[in-house]
């Protein structure tokens, strides 16, 4: 049964529908109204949102969906770029929910199947024609395809992944029962200063160096996502002790100012860390909650320092991770 969407995703479904039919209608050569277009689309669109809320998350079905972009009545339209746009340009429901998590997966596996039929499809034309035109159509095609995930699932400002691959990434080291999931939430202390002193161009040099120096601060598995404006999170295949040693790394890559247009930019962070031990049920946002706790600790013990804790712990007080907190400048010296 379709799940009822409320008016605003409704409203922004009719829109974007809109949109997208006065984009690719010109000119294309179809017979059908452009009203009968906007109702296949739309009803297109209902169908991923209900995927988009659905568990567990079906990839099958949404690249069938995608693959229907390529059939009648859209089979005579050259729309890969505007369905693009206006698939991943869409943000249904409220900020963090479940269907505006997952869309972006949703909508990116059927834009994927998509370009993979108009490939199949160009490379039939191929072996009629063996023109050189049809192989570099495929070409950028494919070309195309690859930049479209990657933009799905990347932050735009840093390149780092973004919320949705960070909690499939995990998802998928949780199925390793030889090695835990360590994770890291890395806050910047007082980036709202940097941002009403500096400026907002300054403050953006400031995040993508800190991505680049994260990047180059762990080991090769992590998975370093932009989570917010100045948060971080990391994700990597660990053991205990691994997670404290990469806590340490990113201190150190954090030491010193961030040179920019303006200037060098002092930096630091708070860091608050959670471990999921081996075969144990891994969940994401329990993990991240516990993260987050002992990234508080950190931050109200004086900021510039990272607090241990492990999955399953109390929400106690922050003083609680004491015994796993080590200052910064320690961790700097060595």
């Amino acid at each position: 049964m379709p799940a009822e969407l409320d008016t605003q995703t409704a409203a922004n479904v009719a829109a974007t529908t809109r949109d997208w039919v006065r984009a690719v209608y010109p000119g294309s050569g179809l017979t059908v109204e452009p009203e009968h277009l906007e109702q296949v689309f739309a009803a297109i669109v209902d169908e991923l949102l209900n995927l988009a809320q659905s568990e567990p998350f079906p990839v099958p079905a949404a690249r069938a969906i995608g693959r229907r972009l390529a059939e009648a009545p859209f089979d005579r339209t050259r729309m890969l770029a505007p369905a693009t746009r206006a698939l991943l340009g869409f943000a249904p429901g409220e900020p963090g929910s479940l269907v505006a998590t997952r869309w972006p997966f949703v909508a990116s596996h059927a834009i994927d199947s998509y370009a993979e039929a108009l490939q199949q499809r160009a490379l039939a034309q191929q072996e009629r024609n063996l023109t050189a035109a049809v192989s570099v159509r495929v070409q950028e095609i494919a070309a195309l395809q690859n930049r479209l995930r990657h933009e799905a699932t990347h932050d735009a400002l840093t390149d780092l992944a973004n919320r949705s691959l960070l909690q499939e990434r995990v998802r998928v080291m949780a199925t390793d029962h030889t090695r835990g999931v360590g994770l890291l939430l890395i806050d910047l202390d007082d980036f709202k200063q940097i941002n009403d002193g500096y400026g907002h161009s300054v403050g953006d040099e400031v995040l993508v160096e800190i991505s680049r120096r994260l990047r180059a601060a762990c080991p090769d598995e992590t998975v370093v996502c932009r989570y917010g404006g100045d948060e971080f999170v990391l994700a990597l295949p660990a053991r205990r002790n691994t997670v404290a040693e990469v806590a340490m790394r990113v201190l150190t890559a954090l030491h010193d100012p961030v040179p920019t247009d303006a200037g060098p930019v002092p930096v630091s962070a708070s860091v608050g860390t959670a471990f999921s031990p081996p075969g144990r049920p891994c969940d994401f946002s329990d993990l991240l909650r516990s993260a987050d706790r002992a990234m508080y600790s950190a931050k109200t013990a004086g900021k510039r320092q990272f607090a241990l804790s492990e999955l399953g712990d109390s929400d106690g007080e922050p003083g609680g991770y004491g015994a796993a907190r080590l200052d910064y400048d320690a961790a700097v010296a060595g």
